[in-house]
């Protein structure tokens, strides 16, 4: 991909290149030693090579705009494959959420339980949850940064299933539940009923909705945790001050 785009950079210099020597072919006083066409009216290589060597700026110039335009059409296609399934980021089926399903504003986080990232947004966001009655908060807990990942996402699910997760997720973010057993201890804190919660830990259904939110992130591109989102649209802020800004925006 990166040689591909290196590609493309080098095809889009060669053009602009091209166009400006044919400017200052025909207009510009600048350029001291104007390059000479051929008999047909090609540039060439040495055209091309005058041009560049008494305006270097030319390259830069070319490579900055193509960048950018690059990173636009990315931008805009970013945004379009997010408004195709702002309902499915918002969406609470099968997944841990907090507050009435009806509400008008929904946050949506996808996050990693063993996430540093996500344990410092936590407070945060536990602030803004406390704040927001109104607002449905929904989970979608990712398994890549650590080993004991895929088992607190599973007692994540095991821990909503007994209306716990709230404690639950204040427990493991604001703790050290780096083994499993730190994370059945945190459970047992929580108050809850630890043989349905290894039993629903190992459950089949609860793989799946795991398996469903990390492919569902993928198909939606989300690349780091944590990500969140108001209304299926990225939020920036990691602040409580911030999110409650975009959360009173979305009301």
């Amino acid at each position: 991909m990166k040689n591909f785009s290196i590609i493309l950079s080098t095809v889009a210099i060669i053009l602009a290149t091209v166009a400006i020597v044919s400017v200052f072919k025909i207009k510009s006083p600048v350029v001291t030693a104007a390059p000479m066409a051929t008999a047909s009216g090609a540039v060439t290589q040495a055209d091309l090579a005058s041009v560049l060597s008494q305006n270097p700026k030319i390259v830069a110039d070319a490579l900055q705009a193509f960048e950018q335009q690059q990173r636009e059409e990315q931008e805009r296609a970013a945004a379009e494959l997010l408004a195709k399934y702002a309902g499915e980021i918002s969406s609470e089926a099968n997944v841990p959420f907090i507050g009435p399903k009806d509400a008008k504003v929904t946050v949506t986080e996808f996050f990693d339980f063993s996430c540093g990232y996500c344990k410092r947004l936590a407070p945060e966001l536990e602030k803004v949850i406390a704040d927001n009655a109104d607002v449905k908060f929904v989970f979608k807990p990712l398994t890549f940064v650590s080993p004991v990942s895929v088992y607190q996402a599973k007692a994540g699910f095991a821990a909503f299933n007994q209306d716990k997760f709230l404690d639950f997720y204040k427990g493991v973010m604001n703790g050290d539940a780096g083994s499993e057993e730190a994370v059945d201890e945190v459970a047992r804190n929580a108050g809850l009923d630890m043989d349905k919660f290894k039993a629903d830990i190992a459950s089949e259904e609860v793989a799946k909705h795991i398996s469903d939110v990390a492919a569902f992130a993928s198909k939606i591109q989300v690349n780091g945790v944590p990500a969140v989102f108001i209304n299926g649209k990225q939020a920036q802020g990691r602040t409580s001050a911030e999110l409650q800004a975009d959360i009173n925006a979305a009301k």
